[in-house]
Order: C-alpha cells, then sequence, then structure tokens
C-alpha cells in the first residue's frame, strides 16, 4: 500500500503528501520570499491542509501565513510564535488548539494526522524551536527536526515513534554538520533518511555528499538520499 510521497523544497521547506492526498507543508519559505535554494513561488502552491512551522526565524516562518490564506490550510507551531502572527493579522480560528499552537511533547491530532512536537537546540524569536513529528492513521510517520544539533533524546524520540522517514539538517554552522547529522540519523533509526537546511546561504554545506557517506558507516540499515529540489520521493 502507498504510504504517501516527500518532496524537499529547498531550505527546511518540505511538503508531505499523504497517502490520502492530503498536504503537510513544513516550515514554507518561498522564492519570492527570499529563499535562494527553491523555485517555488505562492503561485506553484495549490494545495495545502496543514503549515507547520518549527521555529519563529525567517527561514523557517515567512511563507506560512500568505499559504494559509491561499488554501486554506491550518497553521500549527510554538503558541508564542502563532500568537505573534495571529498578532499581525492572521486568523486565530485557522491555527490549531484553538489558537494556541502547542509546545514541547505536546500537539494535535485530526482525523487524518497527529502531529508531536519534539525538542530542538536552537534559537526562535517567540517560544523556543522545535522539532515535530507527525504520524497517519495508516502508520506512516516522519521526523523534520526543525534546526537543531545533535542530542542523545533523538533515540528516545524514535523508539516511541518508528520512523518511516528523518528529515535532519546538515547544514552546519546555525544547526548540526554532516558528521552530527549522520550520527543524529543512527540514533533516530529511520527507514529512511532525507537532509534538509543545506545548499542555500553561502556559509552553509553545498552538497549532502558528506552526509550520505557517513550515513553509510554509521547507519548502513537506513536509506539515506538527497533528492533534487521539487523531486518527489515514495515513502
Amino acid at each position: 500500500m502507498a504510504k504517501g510521497k516527500v518532496r524537499w523544497l529547498g531550505h527546511a521547506f518540505v511538503e508531505f503528501t499523504t497517502s490520502e492526498g492530503k498536504v503537510v507543508l513544513f516550515d514554507p519559505w518561498t522564492k519570492e520570499d527570499g529563499n535562494p535554494g527553491t523555485e517555488m513561488t505562492l503561485d506553484d502552491i495549490e494545495k495545502a491542509d496543514l503549515v507547520l512551522v518549527s521555529h519563529d526565524h525567517f527561514d523557517h516562518v515567512a511563507s506560512a501565513v500568505k499559504i494559509c490564506q491561499k488554501t486554506g490550510a491550518f497553521l500549527g507551531g510554538p503558541v508564542q510564535t502563532v500568537k505573534r502572527l495571529i498578532s499581525e493579522g492572521f486568523d486565530e480560528q485557522k491555527v490549531v488548539n484553538f489558537g494556541f499552537g502547542y509546545m514541547v511533547g505536546g500537539g494535535v491530532k485530526f482525523d487524518w494526522i497527529q502531529v508531536v512536537s519534539t525538542p530542538a537546540m536552537h534559537s526562535s524569536d517567540t517560544a523556543c524551536a522545535i522539532g515535530t513529528i507527525v504520524r497517519t492513521p495508516d502508520g506512516t510517520t516522519l521526523y523534520h527536526a526543525g534546526d537543531t544539533s545533535i542530542f542523545g533524546d533523538m533515540e528516545l524520540w524514535g523508539k516511541l515513534y518508528p520512523l518511516d522517514l528523518a528529515l535532519v539538517p546538515i547544514g552546519g554552522v546555525f544547526t548540526m554538520d554532516a558528521y552530527q547529522a549522520a550520527e543524529a540519523v543512527r540514533l533516530l533509526n529511520p527507514k529512511m533518511a532525507i537532509p534538509i537546511h543545506y545548499a542555500s546561504f553561502p556559509i552553509i554545506a553545498k552538497s549532502a555528499d558528506e552526509f550520505l557517506a557517513l550515513c553509510k558507516e554509521k547507519a548502513p540499515h537506513v536509506r539515506a538520499l538527497a533528492p533534487k529540489v521539487g523531486e518527489s520521493v515514495a515513502l
């Protein structure tokens, strides 16, 4: 049975389409909002049911409101981050949990998806940075790490929610680099791993070659791959 598909859309922007055709967007940042790693524009986004932001930095939240307003998607993210967006005019009724969002350990559940927020070791202009695990009724489970360094409890989260896919930052400077990220993959123990948060800013990693090589050493049982921007990968 098909378990859906994912597309890396540049930087930390990821699209997950469930087996039922629902669309989740993680950390959306389009070309017109300054993403140098994508050709994706707001006009290219035809459908979204849920938009999830990991923290309040421009490269993770800049396009969230526009996409929700265009598509009618609900918005999920840390409490004070979504409250900031509401204070700037976003419709509170389109924010999950009756306008509150959620914090680490919490999340939200719809009939078609469960969202669980995890820690992330990073900063944020409001609230705190988080990672996000999503799980669909057919059991498909994804982890979008957001911006983070490696931390030992990744192993625990991987055990609590066995992962089909881990999306991990590899760029260095602001997040873990390829060496840390490959070890994070070993801890998380997903079936598949895809790198994010690279090949965008000039000072972060420009390719995933080192990450893929290190995954072969540290987690040879994991299918690690680096799709091109916009390329779909079946789960």
